[in-house]
């Protein structure tokens, strides 16, 4: 049997070179940037500055308290980008450049179409969370500095990280890999995609509505590539091996979260557009904040 090459050996350089410099490939590359340009770092230091005045509503829920702030966790956080780059590198790296570019651009144009779609949340209300002003490790303080943290529903981490498992899930099938090489690494790229979600909680950066916020939209914008099967598995699968929760705070956080992703799953049904749940729920958060 052959042995097979582990994910985390796989090169993110040839990403970033082809990506940057092949004629199929380029033109979507520099649209995705434009786009994270425009509808992440720009919306939020507009609005810092105050020169556009979208209303920034609060999502934390007491839920959030369950999972224990962890800054050991901020490495796994800021791996977010790297976790699915090197996916990309591998599709190079065992294809070709030939037959993995198709494979890339269409992965930019999906992602962008994730933080355009997130961007219609954003654009209509802002939403944070109270994270701690916690700057004792360096990278924290380039987090603080480079996120104003307006942008938590929909976390697009969570998002991101799904968009990329079951994209390369499908490219696995595509392509014919072997069997062994797809149960590696679909497990691999499962496990990361878990571990990312759950940091997102430990350090702070985003509210358990952010994640069923995230999940409700990919199953509603990507149908065919991720369900509401998906979903339900995948936060079936968080805090498995959680040593730091006890497992009634797990149970209780996981069924939340289940319900209030099928809450907005049942309220799209009777929706013009899928983002109707998610405004009217951030409404009520307002709402809720002016009455209280």
């Amino acid at each position: 049997m052959k042995e097979v090459k582990p994910l985390q050996k796989f090169s993110a350089l040839p990403t970033w070179f082809v990506s940057l410099t092949h004629p199929k490939v380029v033109l979507r590359t520099v649209s995705y940037l434009r786009t994270v340009a425009q509808d992440f770092f720009a919306l939020q230091f507009l609005r810092k500055f105050k020169f556009i005045k979208i209303p920034i509503v609060h999502v934390d829920n007491p839920l959030d308290a369950k999972v224990p702030f962890n800054t050991r966790k901020i490495a796994d956080y800021l791996g977010f980008v790297s976790y699915w780059i090197r996916p990309l590198g591998l599709l190079i790296q065992t294809l070709g450049i030939n037959k993995s570019t198709p494979h890339l651009a269409e992965f930019y144009r999906a992602i962008k179409k994730a933080y355009k779609s997130a961007a219609s949340i954003y654009r209509f209300r802002l939403s944070t969370t109270d994270r701690p002003h916690y700057k004792g490790r360096i990278y924290f303080a380039g987090v603080h500095m480079l996120d104003p943290h307006y942008l938590c529903v929909p976390s697009l981490h969570i998002a991101v990280v799904c968009l990329t498992y079951t994209f390369m899930r499908k490219t696995f099938e595509q392509e014919n890999y072997s069997k062994e090489e797809k149960e590696s690494w679909n497990r691999d790229l499962y496990a990361g995609a878990v571990n990312i979600a759950e940091t997102v909680l430990y350090v702070k950066q985003h509210s358990v509505n952010c994640v069923s916020a995230a999940l409700y939209m990919m199953a509603s914008v990507f149908p065919s590539l991720f369900t509401q099967k998906d979903a339900l598995e995948f936060l079936d699968s968080m805090f498995k091996n959680a040593q730091d929760i006890p497992q009634e705070d797990i149970k209780e956080i996981i069924g939340y979260m289940k319900s209030l992703f099928l809450q907005f799953m049942k309220e799209s049904e009777d929706s013009a557009d899928w983002s109707e749940p998610l405004k009217k729920w951030l409404i009520k958060c307002e709402k809720s904040a002016d009455n209280s």
